[in-house]
């Protein structure tokens, strides 16, 4: 299954966007007001197996 996911520079890891602002783990990836059309460029569909975060990675455990 697909999930949208970001990889966040600071921490090397991919999260699944929750969103427009927030992660489903609670890390905050855009601090900005205004969500603009590069923002929605780093987003990218990824498989389950490809999600690093361990939190947002037992969130789809949980799902299935």
């Amino acid at each position: 299954m697909f999930y949208p996911t970001i990889l966040i520079n600071e921490t090397n890891e991919r999260h699944i966007v929750k969103d427009k602002n927030y992660c489903i783990c609670g890390a905050k990836y855009n601090g900005f007001f205004m969500f603009t059309r590069i923002d929605l460029r780093k987003i990218r569909f990824k498989q389950d197996q490809e999600i690093t975060c361990p939190t947002c990675k037992s969130h789809v455990k949980q799902k299935c």
